[in-house]
């Protein structure tokens, strides 16, 4: 090696893989220069924050014009704005948790109108039943006129609408232009490297690669095209925007790693770390320091902090509210299973609950035969030994709510991955990869499988994988306000399905 750093110059031997290495690295280095403008306008984060903070002075001048308009004007009335500030102002930050907690302010999703109008409606929506529902409980709905709710709403909802129509606008001129694209240079020109390079998303409006250095590249490694050495890399960042360093190297060359940082900390650049953990199954998902010593996390519990208990308070407060609503529907069900049938109204049968415990789950009985065995044959269409009563519950979910009692027992969640029988998770769990990890969170008696039409009977491997998906979704991106939307959509996409028979 020369030493010289590369120009992105033609290689002979070089393969298609090292001419589009090299075609990119020249195309970053002509951004580079056009893109200097300022840092803010590469930063998707601070993007992102600047439309949260429109949102919010959006929706606190909405609740004004709608005070200005309505009531001032239209109604004549002479009431001060302070109320109606205060509403607006939590109103917008009810709106905002929602909306962030719809995954909406991230970037991808504000560079396109894409998912954006369904959001903030449900956004807006969840603010107003929150409003709604705190204005009559402090007895302080008379204050407000209805008039004026609405016209706040509705004013909010074309602000945001239009606001966000010009944001996407100005995003997709910007990325057209190369504005957000990182350019990143590799250290290390081996395997791992390798990988990272096809991995990597090399778009116009995505990372762009300025060159792969290695001082003692390795062995086979002649599909990559080496720039040159450290002190290349550090020459090359010095005269051209690099934004991104990533070392590429094996861990085991800790010493190595150790100086490299010690000599990139010079760069106005972000140094990261890319270990080989290809066997790894689970992404590492930040690093723990024990005192000095940083940890590499894989796996993080899907409910710490305050998550298990704003969990159990949810499941506790609303299971014992919605068993007193439903009793009358329980006592009438209860009556037809024993006027219909012999047996018990109660069907028992052991299932995996919560770090695969056992636990009894609770339902009305809806067939003839009652199996908790190593061997349980699940419903099928036409199945003989579904009572008539209980062809109606299991069409519209009634036999799922003796489950409430499981929920205040501590058993079951009200939202979560619907536990199976004991035979069917063995079957399974051999079956389905990542099947074991549903298991991490409590079952539920809904889920965001269920409303999304996967209920009904899994006789195929395929159908229980697609299940098995939405559950891990749900654990991995738990949150109150997700639970809530589940909880919303289940009377109009969980309890009826023509698969449950």
């Amino acid at each position: 090696m020369d030493g010289k750093a590369w120009t992105g110059g033609d290689i002979s031997g070089r393969t298609s893989v090292d001419r589009s290495s090299s075609n990119r690295a020249e195309r970053a280095r002509r951004t580079s220069r056009r893109t200097s403008m300022s840092p803010f306008i590469h930063s998707k984060r601070v993007i992102a924050d600047c439309v949260a903070a429109f949102d919010l002075f959006a929706v606190v001048a909405a609740s004004a014009i709608a005070k200005w308009a309505y009531v001032d004007l239209f109604l004549g009335s002479d009431q001060h704005i302070d109320i109606y500030l205060a509403a607006g102002l939590i109103g917008a930050a009810i709106a905002f948790m929602s909306l962030r907690n719809q995954n909406f302010y991230t970037f991808d999703m504000l560079a396109s109108m894409r998912g954006q109008i369904r959001r903030i409606l449900v956004g807006l929506a969840m603010t107003a039943l929150i409003l709604i529902g705190a204005a009559y409980a402090f007895k302080i709905s008379a204050h407000f006129s209805r008039g004026w709710f609405i016209s706040w709403f509705a004013l909010s909802a074309v602000l945001l609408f239009s606001g966000h129509f010009v944001v996407v606008r100005l995003l997709r001129r910007w990325m057209r232009a190369g504005f957000f694209g990182r350019n990143i240079a590799i250290y290390g020109g081996g395997e791992i490297a390798r990988r990272l390079i096809e991995r990597l998303t090399f778009k116009k409006d995505g990372p762009r690669l300025v060159g792969v250095f290695d001082d003692f590249p390795a062995e086979g490694a002649s599909r990559i095209v080496i720039a040159g050495g450290l002190s290349d890399l550090i020459s090359l960042a010095q005269a051209e925007r690099v934004d991104e360093v990533v070392i590429a190297i094996p861990l085991s060359q800790d010493r190595r790693i150790g100086r490299l940082v010690e000599e990139l900390a010079v760069l106005p650049a972000d140094i990261r770390l890319c270990p080989d953990l290809t066997a790894f199954r689970m992404r590492p998902v930040g690093i723990v320091n024990y005192d000095g010593v940083p940890v590499l996390e894989i796996a993080r519990r899907p409910l710490d902090h305050w998550g298990p208990v704003i969990k159990a308070f949810e499941d506790r407060v609303l299971a014992a509210l919605l068993l007193l609503m439903v009793a009358p529907v329980l006592l009438l069900v209860a009556a037809a299973i024993r006027l219909d049938s012999e047996g018990p109204v109660l069907f028992r049968q052991r299932r995996h609950g919560f770090n695969h415990q056992v636990i009894t789950v609770l339902k009305f009985r809806t067939m003839r035969v009652a199996e908790d065995g190593p061997m349980v044959q699940q419903a099928r269409q036409n199945d003989a030994r579904v009572t008539r009563v209980g062809r109606f519950l299991r069409r519209t979910s009634l036999d799922e709510l003796p489950q409430l009692i499981n929920v205040l027992r501590g058993d079951m969640s009200l939202v979560g991955p619907r536990p199976h029988a004991l035979a069917h998770n063995e079957h399974f769990s051999s079956l389905v990869e990542h099947y074991a990890r549903r298991h991490r969170m409590k079952p539920g008696i809904t889920g965001w499988a269920q409303v999304n039409g996967l209920r009904g009977e899994t006789d195929t491997p395929e159908k229980m994988r697609r299940r098995i998906e939405h559950d891990l979704y749900y654990i991995e991106n738990w949150s109150l306000w997700f639970d809530i939307r589940i909880l919303a959509l289940t009377p109009f996409l969980g309890l009826f399905h023509k698969n449950a028979y």
